[in-house]
């Protein structure tokens, strides 16, 4: 059997929109817009074992490519350390890959998958039929290569490591009001109890408001509910939101998802999209959602 042919071994496995390339990894990732990648797997040593092998025959890979676009949108501090510290490049690489069969056509929600640096990736399916990795979204489309098969992504994939309560209490600079005030309240322990989707005013965001803010903080009962407002029980990364769509909060109202060419909840502008976490993921917000009768 020659090694080509060997890939289509995979075929009854791997959804109808998949390719057949004849380039083994490397080459596929060099003939590409893949060139930090490809950078980062020359700088730990895995040029070679990219480049041969019959990996889908004896052991295969399924390979999330992050493009080049993917790594423009990681934070300036994140890119300089993987160019910067060899050592921290080998587990952000192996988080990419996935030994044994893990293609699309198995990927349902809630199912996981175990990376080669021993994390999981967790897979949520949408009604809609998006699906995202790590909060990542994953289309349908993956290329079978000589030795291995490829997914190309537009985002990084990032461990799950901090809980929503966690990664604000970490980011107190950006989000130091709506972490005191979720304390203050607490709804910080309770963010821990469940999967949910935050919609996280940052601190300038509370200026808006800040002329109510003394007759708001005076009703303890208006507080909690305007903090609840920006609650959904849930997960609910980018990729499952659509026009028009309702979203039942923790103080029981509906918030209005509105897409054009920028995604707005209730009117408050979305400016930072999916920071997955432990149990849920971060939408960064303009402003405040209150009550109408509270401004």
């Amino acid at each position: 059997m020659n090694q080509f042919a060997a890939a289509f071994l995979l075929i009854g496995f791997v959804s109808v929109n998949a390719q057949i390339d004849k380039r083994n990894v490397l080459q596929y990732l060099e003939d590409g817009n893949f060139t930090t990648l490809v950078n980062l797997v020359k700088r730990v040593g895995l040029a070679a074992p990219l480049s041969t092998g019959i990996v889908v025959c004896i052991n295969p890979y399924y390979i999330f490519a992050p493009t080049d676009e993917a790594f423009n949108k990681l934070p300036v501090d994140v890119l300089l350390k993987l160019r910067a510290d060899p050592s921290s490049v080998l587990g952000f690489l192996q988080f990419h890959v996935v030994g044994g069969i893990a293609i699309n056509n198995m990927f349902t929600n809630g199912s996981t998958f175990d990376t080669l640096n021993n994390k999981t990736i967790h897979i949520i399916k949408y009604k809609n039929n998006a699906t995202v990795a790590n909060g990542v979204p994953i289309s349908q489309n993956e290329v079978i290569v000589r030795n291995g098969v490829i997914h190309k992504v537009d985002r990084v994939l990032l461990p799950l490591e901090k809980s929503i309560s966690e990664y604000l209490g970490e980011h107190d600079i950006q989000f130091q009001d709506l972490y005191a005030a979720l304390v203050l309240e607490g709804y910080e322990k309770a963010l821990e109890g469940g999967n949910f989707t935050l919609f996280a005013p940052e601190d300038h965001a509370f200026s808006s408001i800040i002329a109510a803010l003394p007759t708001i903080t005076a009703d303890d009962n208006l507080f909690k509910k305007i903090l609840a407002m920006h609650v959904v029980p849930g997960v609910y990364f980018s990729a499952a939101l659509t026009d028009g769509m309702k979203l039942t909060t923790l103080a029981g109202n509906q918030l209005t998802v509105s897409i054009n060419s920028k995604v707005f909840i209730d009117g408050a502008q979305v400016i930072v999209t999916d920071v997955a976490t432990t149990n849920g993921a971060i939408h960064t917000i303009t402003s405040v959602i209150t009550p109408p009768s509270s401004t």
